[in-house]
């Protein structure tokens, strides 16, 4: 995962790139806390390569570190990068 930084009401899309078989389940942690979704600003969803998380309408409050946690029967690893308001 790369590192961020963007503006003030700007849009920010952090990507995880993970596979495995079995297919990994896949969370968002800021700042080691569970990232939670808000209509229309903060979201999450799977894509082909992993998962992306988009945050809208971006405040000087988004800023953090934020980890991308997979992890199925095999084992858990994490990747983890910045994002700078």
């Amino acid at each position: 995962m790369n590192n961020i930084t963007t503006s003030l009401g700007q849009t920010a899309e952090l990507h995880c790139h993970v596979s495995g078989n079995p297919p990994p389940a896949v969370r968002w942690l800021k700042n080691d806390a569970p990232v939670v979704q808000e209509p229309r600003r903060v979201s999450y969803r799977p894509t082909p390569y992993g998962s992306r998380l988009r945050i809208r309408n971006l405040d000087t409050t988004d800023t953090g570190y934020f980890q991308c946690v997979a992890t199925n029967t095999y084992g858990t690893v994490s990747t983890t990068g910045i994002l700078f308001v």
